[in-house]
């Protein structure tokens, strides 16, 4: 599945990358990347952001070192504005290890910016579509973060998640977007919606990767079932 038109904003504190960022996404032709918004620093993209109208931002590209505001900065700040955009971090202090965190801070991929620029582009596509990305080694990764013995929580969440809500977030870990679960299952996309938002409500997590993290925490969904861009 492809998407025709995505829009993105890019955050970096070197002009440099900023504008080889800018000029490669620029070339593609499907999909058609639009860079709507550059900044320099944390601070400037958010001043940019309550300065302007971007409801239709689809993509954040943010560095996480930078000076005046660095990317958990920004992370945070997202949390606060009605925006719906997907956050790639793209930094140069990148380990596999860090996923978890990443997640749980309000990230939807976490990537190195050594990664190769064709790579990149197929990545942007599946975080607009699927709503999260993760590499075969950020699984094995949050495999080993994961305690065999879960603490339990105060409510167990089999007790609190249906069993279509259930369904519905074992489809989300197989890379399925909302059209195609709704598809699959015989329902429209609002209804799906409505479940994922209910599922966010219930377990308290910011976005699908986190969502999924959850489960696997509270093991309702094995990582092994996880469909990787590549594979």
């Amino acid at each position: 599945m492809t998407t025709n038109n995505i829009n993105i904003a890019i955050v970096d504190d070197d002009s440099l990358v900023v504008q080889l960022l800018s000029g490669f996404l620029k070339k593609s032709e499907k999909p058609l990347f639009n860079i709507l918004l550059t900044a320099n620093s944390g601070n400037n993209f958010i001043e940019k952001l309550n300065a302007g109208s971007y409801n239709d931002l689809d993509i954040i590209l943010l560095d996480l070192r930078m000076r005046d505001g660095d990317g958990l900065f920004v992370l945070e700040q997202l949390q606060k504005l009605p925006l719906q955009a997907k956050v790639i971090v793209l930094t140069s202090y990148y380990k596999p290890s860090y996923i978890g965190q990443m997640m749980n801070l309000g990230a939807h991929a976490f990537l190195p910016k050594e990664i190769e620029k064709e790579e990149l582009m197929a990545i942007i596509e599946e975080t607009y579509l699927r709503g999260h990305y993760f590499t075969p080694e950020q699984l094995d990764s949050l495999r080993t973060q994961i305690a065999p013995k879960t603490p339990k929580l105060q409510i167990d969440p089999k007790d609190t998640i249906t069993a279509r809500e259930l369904e519905i977030l074992k489809l989300l870990a197989q890379q399925l977007t909302t059209r195609e679960i709704a598809t699959k299952l015989f329902i429209t996309p609002k209804t799906v919606e409505a479940h994922k938002s209910n599922l966010l409500s219930k377990t308290g997590v910011k976005n699908t990767a986190g969502l999924i993290m959850f489960a696997i925490q509270n093991q309702l969904i094995n990582p092994d079932d996880f469909l990787i861009l590549g594979e």
